[in-house]
């Protein structure tokens, strides 16, 4: 059998309201209040039947105190309510709902949209086109290099490309098969050599006619993007596969997040997103989802790609990611403000027993429904205060306080 305890205001509680009350209102609660408190002492001093000062204001042995449990309801008169301006709304359950889960993330570069630009062949850096932050086009200069072997490689295309000419204009039937094909192969061979040395189109036609100086190449940028690395010097040898230069298309970015460990919880591939960097706000969309966990972070990584019209983020910036996902069936909500803390730290709420009668309920959360937080512990159709909880949890407080200082 419970044993509920009823909590009526404290005095301290009474001043509270008698500051936004009449005078005459406050004069009688707080008579009221003056003369059940000493009812409540005079009670309480009464000695136990065994003699034992320690026994609870209730007449209850340790072991009842121990097995019983006590339940703490606050009660407001229908003026109170009124002055207090407490409202109560009726737990319904939402249907068809999305939830928001905001995680921290990072902003990094399109990994898809990157591209290193290296050296192909031991060369020496004569000039620099390029410099860092700069925006290149497709096929614009990023530096002139030196290199033997390139001389070598264009002196050997221009004799192949001039002994094709001269092949392909007399014919197969001519100068032979097997002659022919050599021709051909020759050609193609050190042509495709070209362009794995990183020359482009109208550097090899250079070459083949003549027009190029032995030994001087120029790399240049193979797509639209922005100069984000470079690590090399007008004068330095650089050895084969140093990178060169790294550049990014901005016009997209992913930015990283991490999520907490939590189980069952999936982000599938397509779901909305909105990523916040101070006072910019970008809608994105999810497009990877991992399934291990960052040893370090304890972390999950889930991608969203984010485009970046005018070029307002920057790898390496902070941001916040809030991902709209299903939430849970029939789930309760309940505004922020209806939520307070216990004395023991646990989410409550206080829930309408009946009118003018208030009891803390403990709850769990169970993430964020637009400006609303999902409750779990408590059942549809429940009567819950919204505004005027804090009033009430403070005055909880009180009670349990004065109840256990007696």
């Amino acid at each position: 059998m419970k044993t509920k305890t009823r909590f009526k205001q404290s005095p301290l509680a009474l001043a509270l309201l008698a500051t936004l009350a009449s005078p005459v209102w406050a004069e009688e609660d707080h008579a009221h209040t003056h003369n059940e408190s000493n009812e409540t002492q005079q009670h309480a001093r009464q000695p136990a039947p065994d003699g034992n000062a320690d026994h609870d204001s209730h007449g209850h042995g340790d072991a009842a105190k121990d097995t019983h449990e006590e339940e703490a309801v606050l009660e407001l008169t229908a003026d109170q309510q009124a002055m207090l301006n407490l409202q109560v709304i009726t737990l319904q359950p939402q249907t068809n709902a999305t939830q928001t889960l905001t995680v921290p993330a990072e902003i990094i570069s399109n990994q898809y949209r990157t591209w290193v630009v290296p050296v192909r062949i031991d060369s020496q850096v004569q000039s620099r086109s390029a410099t860092l932050g700069q925006h290149l086009k497709k096929g614009e200069p990023i530096a002139t290099l030196f290199s033997p072997a390139m001389a070598q490689l264009q002196s050997d295309l221009q004799v192949a490309a001039d002994a094709w000419r001269r092949v392909n204009n007399l014919g197969r039937r001519t100068v032979g098969n097997q002659r022919y094909l050599d021709a051909q192969g020759q050609y193609q061979s050190l042509r495709a050599r070209a362009k794995g040395y990183g020359l482009d189109d109208d550097a090899i036609a250079a070459i083949e006619a003549g027009k190029s100086e032995k030994g001087v190449y120029t790399l240049t940028a193979p797509d639209d993007g922005l100069v984000l690395e470079d690590a090399f010097q007008q004068g330095q040898w650089l050895t084969a596969g140093s990178a060169l230069v790294t550049l990014v298309d901005e016009s997209e970015l992913w930015a990283e997040a991490a999520l907490p460990p939590t189980p069952g919880l999936q982000i599938a591939t397509g779901t909305p997103a909105r990523v916040i960097v101070g006072d910019t706000t970008v809608d994105g969309q999810v497009i990877q989802s991992g399934h291990r966990l960052n040893p370090v972070t304890r972390t999950l990584a889930v991608r969203v790609a984010i485009p970046n019209a005018g070029h307002l983020l920057h790898p390496g910036m902070f941001a916040d990611v809030a991902l709209s996902l299903a939430a849970p069936e029939n789930a309760l909500t309940v505004p922020e403000e209806a939520l307070t803390r216990g004395s023991d730290g646990d989410w409550q709420l206080f829930v309408e027993e009946e009118p003018g009668h208030y009891q803390p309920v403990e709850i769990q959360l169970n993430g964020q429904l637009a400006n609303r937080r999902i409750v779990t512990g408590i059942e549809p159709g429940t009567r819950v205060v919204t505004r005027g909880a804090f009033f009430l949890a403070s005055e909880m407080a009180k009670s349990g306080f004065d109840i256990h200082n007696h």
